[in-house]
């Protein structure tokens, strides 16, 4: 009989330990899927994907293309090809256009102060070159958390 009482109570220490590690590893592990957190994720890996696609349009179009990045209000971009060679962005030359603060990633806000890539295009001519030395961040953040996106002086972005 006392061996059962034994076993039982071994059982029991056990299962209070696994609960426990449970437990610390559910608390580590909440915060990175929160919503904010995952929209977050999202609109820093479409940024960075966005680049690529500025560079690959430029060699598609063989004509200049980029990325332009909006600090008005929460923030934006817009991927697209230079039209008139003016080698700017101009309205009516999208071919993407994002603004933060709406929509999928409405508690998503680019932060001027820590970007230094505002309001100026990231350029790249016909053979898919920066038009200009572009190396910089983007900075994206949803109150507590931030992610940056950094561009190469190659005109390749990854996030951090």
């Amino acid at each position: 009989m006392s061996t059962q009482v034994n076993i039982r109570k071994g059982g029991l220490l056990e299962l209070l330990i696994v609960l426990g590690i449970l437990g610390v590893l559910l608390g580590l592990g909440l915060p990175l899927l929160s919503p904010n957190r995952l929209a977050l994720d999202t609109a820093a890996r479409s940024l960075a994907a966005q680049v690529t696609r500025a560079r690959l349009e430029a060699i598609r179009q063989n004509t200049f293309a980029g990325l332009m990045i909006f600090t008005e209000g929460a923030g934006g971009y817009a991927t697209f090809t230079d039209k008139n060679g003016n080698r700017t962005y101009d309205p009516g030359e999208a071919v993407q256009l994002v603004h933060f603060g709406q929509g999928d990633w409405a508690r998503v806000r680019l932060d001027p102060s820590r970007s230094t890539l505002g309001n100026m295009p990231i350029l790249f001519d016909s053979r898919g070159v920066p038009a200009k030395p572009i190396t910089g961040t983007i900075t994206l953040t949803t109150g507590t958390a931030t992610r940056k996106v950094i561009i190469s002086q190659q005109g390749r972005a990854r996030v951090e």
